[in-house]
């Protein structure tokens, strides 16, 4: 009987966890996908009518973009938070997300959009590895990259966001032009 009663609490606990990580079935409103995705932590940041929102993840940059009081102010008009915006096309839901990182910079910090349906088998994977990916970029690796010029620059490619170098390929000159006139002005 312990056993029988331990194999039921097993399934329900496995199908309630379950059904948390997957998104909702289409019900043909956003709703329960807002609902969804607040529910990680997302934020909303517009919603135009049922069938669209935008929202964004202020856990990106480790939170140093979340709230009024931000911590790099002078740089967040170049960083990308991560942000999906949610539509209803041709009768399915797609997330169009725009990855954490820097509007222009290196590879390696840019942000790149992607688009995915929303019931794809694999649509839980890339959001979590977005999530992960999001909270773990790095503020001080990402205003350098801003400050300084995109990341791996060729002396050194190991190293994230290298200055040019500081001495020119060819020795400044001064060149002399000659006078016109003998007299003195």
């Amino acid at each position: 009987m312990f056993r029988t009663m331990f194999t039921r609490l097993q399934t329900a606990t496995n199908t309630g966890l379950a059904t948390r990580r997957l998104p909702p079935p289409d019900v043909g409103a956003v709703d329960p996908l807002v609902a969804y995705l607040l529910r990680r932590g997302w934020r909303i940041v517009d919603r135009d009518s049922h069938t669209t929102a935008i929202l964004d993840y202020p856990a990106s940059f480790h939170s140093g973009l979340n709230g009024d009081d931000r911590r790099v102010p002078a740089l967040d008009n170049d960083l990308q938070e991560l942000e999906v915006t949610l539509a209803r096309c041709h009768g399915y839901w797609f997330a169009c997300f725009t990855s954490c990182g820097t509007v222009i910079g290196c590879d390696r910090h840019r942000s790149v959009p992607l688009h995915i349906g929303v019931h794809a088998p694999i649509f839980t994977t890339v959001l979590r590895d977005l999530e992960v990916q999001a909270r773990l970029v790095s503020p001080h690796e990402v205003s350098h990259c801003l400050l300084f010029g995109t990341c791996g620059h060729e002396n050194t490619p190991n190293q994230p966001c290298q200055l040019a170098p500081l001495v020119p390929d060819e020795p400044a000159s001064l060149h002399v032009v000659p006078c016109h006139s003998e007299e003195a002005e």
